[in-house]
């Protein structure tokens, strides 16, 4: 399990210090501090951090509903229904709990409200002004909750073995009708929930719900044809072919959209930026997943387990802590005169280090909490 570990660390390190830089970003408002941002990075800086970024943004988070995927058949197995059920409700449902009603709305609050951006009461901001809750990065645990006990409740209706073998190989043709299926259904969707809007009272992101699904039932039938320890050579050589050519395709539609002024409308409706921003994502939240999973495979594993035992133990509780890390390290250089790039790199890299820091404290120290994270 080296490799996942090892993957697992890097990702939730990456997202972390993504949403550092995000926080400074003036183009979108994609992170909890960039609408109270005091500076703001270069144009340059953003563009050249949006081409480096952007296109492997789109298939971090499916990435890691496959890796779910994979690792979810084998616990329901060992665990039992009752047991796995239970398992889930502790480690995911109490932490999306704990964080969507007390650390998420907190933080912002403390945040937003000497700023004059919360001028009511804390329970006037609870939920912003549609009646949505705020779920930040912890959406992602919502959703892989409700996607874990939905396989829990398909295998005991079915009555049938999590891990029994699959019928069919997954190759690039499966993967492709994957595609097939998930882009229509994205467009779909997102004319009603727009890519990166609002989602309701839940603020699941609702948009991103049938590539992270579509992943996540990969996940569930390659972990039956030995995806765990190594995708096939030739599926994670056409996948990365397919990935890095999606990942030229979106650099270019970026471009000509952004030169047209129609970035607003990639996210969402019966236009043809909405269609084609929704192609290329898809095709990156397929394939990009396996291909980055396979070179994993083909890499990580060689060094072992370098993320140590403990690094690998926080990195649940990282991600879970990232937000009050994060803020508190934006509001402490919010006086300093730096200029954005500079505190872009200082949130993320002490950020980074701090949240997987933190983790270990929490885990080691708290009774119980061992647990839950």
């Amino acid at each position: 399990m080296s490799c996942l570990d090892n993957l697992k660390v890097a990702l939730i390190a990456a997202i972390i210090a993504m949403h550092a830089v995000l926080g400074y970003a003036g183009s979108m408002t994609a992170w909890s501090y960039t609408e109270v941002r005091e500076v703001t990075l270069n144009p340059v800086a953003e563009a050249v951090l949006l081409v480096l970024v952007t296109p492997f943004g789109l298939f971090i988070m499916t990435l890691l509903f496959l890796v779910a995927g994979l690792l979810t058949p084998p616990s329901l197995e060992r665990k039992g229904a009752g047991r796995f059920v239970r398992d889930r409700l502790l480690r995911l449902g109490v932490p999306f709990l704990a964080y969507v009603v007390v650390v998420q709305p907190t933080v912002m609050y403390a945040l937003e409200h000497p700023l004059g951006n919360a001028p009511g009461s804390y329970w006037d901001n609870f939920v912003d002004d549609e009646g949505a809750m705020d779920t930040g990065p912890l959406w992602f645990v919502g959703v892989l909750l409700i996607f874990s006990l939905g396989y829990a409740g398909w295998v005991r209706a079915g009555r049938r073995r999590a891990t029994a073998p699959g019928r069919r190989t997954i190759r690039m043709g499966r993967l492709l009708l994957v595609a097939a299926v998930v882009a229509p259904a994205s467009f779909l969707i997102r004319l009603v929930y727009p890519y990166g809007g609002d989602s309701g009272l839940t603020d699941l992101n609702f948009w991103q719900w049938p590539a992270c699904l579509a992943m996540f039932g990969v996940g569930i039938t390659a972990v039956r044809q030995g995806w765990v320890e190594r995708i096939p050579d030739r599926v994670y050589r056409d996948s990365r072919a397919v990935a890095v050519a999606a990942v030229a395709a979106s650099l270019v539609f970026l471009g000509v959209v952004g030169s047209l002024d129609r970035i607003d409308d990639m996210m969402g409706g019966p236009q043809w930026p909405a269609v084609g921003f929704t192609v290329v994502e898809t095709v990156l939240a397929v394939f990009g997943p396996v291909w980055l999973l396979g070179a994993a495979q083909r890499h990580l594993g060689a060094l072992r387990r370098w993320a140590g035992p403990a690094t690998v133990r926080s990195a649940y509780g990282a991600f879970m802590v990232q937000t009050p890390v994060l803020i508190g390290l934006a509001v402490v250089l919010r006086p300093v005169p730096l200029p954005a790039e500079a505190k872009a790199l200082i949130v993320a890299t002490v950020g980074v280090a701090v949240s997987f820091r933190l983790s270990w404290l929490l885990i080691s120290r708290i009774r119980g909490l061992a647990r839950v994270l």
